[in-house]
């Protein structure tokens, strides 16, 4: 009876260590290479030590394309080349993947993998980054802004680039920003109680160190209600010369522009000829010419401006000029 209770401690014991003994001789990836970080042009190689690889199968993979089996390659590209260094007295086997010249299409995860069975593997993962210079998205960045003077404007630009590109914006010709100083740090183009002042073009700036900064330009469009500005309000003419009245206008969209006079639209004839030019900075100067004066065109004349915002007018006052008489002797 004791030596048959002997036996089973014995057995237990064995069973207990089987599992250890077993997982002993288990393959066991014991390193690969840390994540790569490099430039297009440059050469990279990975390694991956498996520990009891015995006679099993030892593959390189990125993502679900298998690139070798040991010392085999799978694929013809000439920038790859696999090689195994055996130790046999270890029991164990490192297996070298090299790419020269890596291109961008070469990024992304690689995978070390030990073919246990049919459904079976071991595997460990590193991951290849490759530096590109920034490119900012022309589909997620617009290329044109409108907004109506006193909303708040936001515009984001996106960019891509390894490492992540830092973006910040700056106005044509390095014009000072409308929160003040030359730049605005961040991706995202923040202005309060826009101002027509504060419209023209906006450049976003993308920079990771690598090759040029990327730019893009946003132009940024400001609606406001239209606005006259009179240098002479006041015109002096005698009979029977020419006169002009003249008003300018700013408004955006551009407004449409007429004169009346005595509550009637004027239009040119032989009497009236008006002229609209327009200038930058969305204004239009506006002129009413009467040929020839007579006594009543005196009086006033009305400049009206209209867009979708508003109109305005202005108010032009004719008159004749009052010339003394010298007093006789």
């Amino acid at each position: 009876m004791e030596q048959l209770t002997s036996l089973l401690i014995t057995l237990a014991a064995l069973l207990t260590l089987l599992p250890n003994v077993l997982h002993a001789n288990q393959p066991v990836i014991s390193h690969i290479s840390k994540d790569v970080v490099a430039s297009v042009g440059e050469d990279v190689q990975f390694n991956c030590t498996v520990e009891n690889v015995g006679r099993m199968s030892v593959s390189w993979a990125k993502r679900s394309v298998v690139l070798s089996m040991r010392n085999i390659l799978s694929l013809s590209d000439p920038r790859y080349t696999i090689s195994e260094t055996r130790d046999d007295d270890a029991g164990s086997a490192t297996y070298s993947l090299k790419i020269t010249k890596i291109e961008a299409s070469d990024m992304g995860p690689y995978e070390c993998q030990v073919i246990v069975s049919a459904t079976d593997k071991i595997t460990k993962k590193l991951n290849l980054s490759i530096k590109h210079p920034p490119i900012i998205s022309e589909e997620r960045t617009p290329k044109s802004k409108l907004v109506t003077e006193g909303q708040n404007l936001e515009v984001s630009c996106h960019a891509t680039g390894f490492p992540q590109p830092t973006l910040w914006w700056k106005r044509e010709d390095n014009a000072i920003m409308p929160a003040g100083g030359p730049i605005l740090s961040g991706h995202i183009l923040r202005i309060k109680e826009v101002h027509r002042l504060d419209r023209g073009a906006y450049y976003c700036v993308a920079d990771n160190g690598v090759g040029q900064p990327d730019e893009h330009k946003v132009l940024i469009e400001v609606e406001f209600r239209p606005q006259i500005a009179v240098l002479r309000p006041k015109v002096a003419q005698v009979l029977a010369h020419v006169a002009e009245l003249e008003c300018s206008v700013q408004g955006y969209p551009a407004p449409a522009v007429f004169w009346y006079r005595n509550g009637a639209k004027l239009q040119s004839n032989s009497r009236y000829e008006i002229s609209n030019t327009a200038s930058s900075h969305e204004t239009t100067t506006s002129v009413l010419r009467i040929a020839s004066v007579s006594e009543p065109d005196f009086g006033d004349y009305y400049c009206n401006a209209t867009n979708k915002l508003g109109h305005t007018d202005a108010r032009l006052h004719l008159f004749q000029p009052v010339i003394p008489v010298p007093s006789s002797l």
